[in-house]
């Protein structure tokens, strides 16, 4: 019995070991600053905060950072609760809801693709959709949406929030 309990022991113990991002020093000391130097040296009341002290001040159970250089995840990490009732801690691979956030991001991506050439955003967006057109004469009453209006909220649209992903019980 003793035998098959150390087994499961040591390989809880290598599961836990390797299932640890393992980061180079340079990495880890960003980290590190990230996490005791918020907001690139900005001080608030003569203090700098740290992540953890900031958590707190807001009341935010928990948040995921990744950084990302060059389209690659350079680190990720997850802070605080997923659900503190449960004591489920943020992972890397916690879910969150995007939010407002995916607005800039979309945005960014939209703004280079017109730069590259690859999209006009003064054309009709149903000249880019390929599997749906939208329906001009039901939602906008026959006014042609163009990806600029999208970007700018000027389309005359009103669609406030989505459901989001859907949640495993």
């Amino acid at each position: 019995m003793k035998k098959i309990s150390l087994a499961v022991l040591l390989c809880y113990w290598l599961t836990v070991v390797t299932a640890q991002q393992q980061y180079s020093k340079a990495v880890k000391e960003q980290i590190a600053r990230v996490e005791a130097n918020l907001s690139g040296g900005l001080i608030i009341d003569g203090k700098l905060y740290s992540l953890t002290e900031r958590m707190k001040y807001y009341n935010v159970q928990g948040l995921s950072v990744a950084v990302i250089d060059n389209y690659q995840i350079v680190w990720a990490k997850g802070y605080g609760y997923a659900d503190k009732k449960e004591g489920r801690k943020v992972t890397v691979n916690t879910l969150f809801e995007p939010g407002s956030i995916s607005k800039s991001l979309n945005a960014v991506g939209i703004l280079q693709l017109a730069q590259q050439g690859k999209l006009n955003l003064h054309q009709d967006i149903n000249q880019y959709l390929v599997n749906w057109k939208f329906p001009y004469d039901t939602v906008s009453h026959g006014k042609k949406i163009t990806t600029a209006q999208l970007l700018s909220h000027t389309a005359g649209l009103t669609v406030h929030g989505f459901p989001g992903y859907q949640r495993r019980c």
